[in-house]
C-alpha cells in the first residue's frame, strides 16, 4: 500500500506524492487540466508529444502528475508503481455515444478494476451559464449516466480560470477521499489482471459444477433414470414425488 494521503506524524518522514494520471480523448484539454492543478506551465499543450510527467506542490499537497497523451501503458509506466487516481478529462457540454464507445474500448484494456480509481474531471464548467452542474449531469442522457455509474459519481467540474485555486483544492480533496475509500491502494494493472483471471477461473468451475449436478440429477449411481410416474401404479416415492425406474445399463 502506498498512501499518497499520508500526513506527517511528527517525524521528518515526508509523505509520498499523490500520483495523478490524466487521461481522456484527444483535444479534451488534458494538458491544460494538468497546468491548472499544478499552477504552472508543466506540459506542452500543442500535442504530438508522448506522455509527460511533472512534479510540484499544489494547495499544500505534493503531487506527481502524468499527462497521458498517447500510449496508455507508457503513461502508466511513468507513474510507477501505479497512479492513485486516474483523472478522466471530459468536456461537460457534450458526451456522445461514439465518445462513450471509444472510451469504453480504451478503458477495457485496463480491466474493470480501473474504475475504482477513476474520477471524471469535467471541463468547460463555466459555459453552463444558468444551468446547475448537477442538473446538467442528471439530464445529459444515458451515455453520460453510464459514465457516472462507472466512476460511482465521483467527479469534479473545472472552469477555464487557472487562478481559481478553490476548484483545484476541491478536486484534490475529492482525490484524497477516493484514495481513502480504496484503502490507500494505487491502481496496479497486473494485480487486477490476476484478479480477473481468478474470477474467471472460479466462474468456470462454478458453471462446470452446476452442469455436473444438472447432468447427474436424473440418474442414480447405477445408471437408473428417475422418471415421474403419473400412472399411480406403484413405483418409488422420492420427496413426495412418485417415480418409476428405467434401467439404461
Amino acid at each position: 500500500m502506498d498512501n499518497g494521503n499520508a500526513k506527517n506524524n511528527g517525524t521528518d518522514q515526508v509523505a509520498p506524492p499523490l500520483r495523478l494520471l490524466i487521461v481522456g480523448q484527444k483535444r479534451t484539454g488534458k494538458s491544460s487540466v494538468g497546468k491548472t492543478i499544478l499552477g504552472k506551465d508543466a506540459f506542452n499543450t500543442w500535442g504530438g508529444a508522448d506522455s509527460a510527467v511533472a512534479h510540484g506542490e499544489s494547495e499544500g499537497r505534493q503531487l506527481m502528475v502524468v499527462d497521458g497523451k498517447l500510449e496508455l501503458f507508457n503513461a502508466l509506466s511513468l507513474c510507477e508503481p501505479g497512479p492513485h487516481i486516474l483523472l478522466l478529462v471530459v468536456p461537460l457540454l457534450h458526451f456522445s455515444h461514439s465518445e462513450k464507445a471509444a472510451l469504453q474500448k480504451r478503458m477495457e484494456i485496463l480491466t474493470e478494476g480501473v474504475w475504482r480509481h477513476t474520477m471524471v474531471g469535467f471541463t468547460l464548467g463555466d459555459r453552463l451559464h444558468d444551468c446547475s452542474k448537477q442538473d446538467h449531469i442528471q439530464t445529459a442522457g444515458k451515455d453520460l449516466q453510464w459514465l457516472m455509474e462507472k466512476c460511482r459519481y465521483r467527479y469534479h467540474v473545472l472552469n477555464k480560470t487557472p487562478q481559481d485555486r478553490q476548484q483545484v483544492s476541491g478536486l484534490l480533496d475529492r482525490a484524497e477521499d477516493m484514495l481513502m475509500e480504496n484503502g490507500g491502494w494505487h491502481f496496479f494493472l497486473h494485480m487486477y489482471c490476476r484478479l480477473e483471471e481468478e474470477w474467471s477461473r472460479r466462474e468456470r468451475e462454478m458453471k462446470e459444477r452446476i452442469l455436473e449436478r444438472h447432468d447427474g440429477a436424473g440418474k442414480n449411481s447405477r445408471g437408473l433414470a428417475l422418471i415421474p410416474n403419473h400412472s399411480q401404479k406403484g413405483g418409488l416415492h422420492v420427496n413426495d414425488t412418485l417415480l418409476k425406474l428405467v434401467y439404461h445399463g
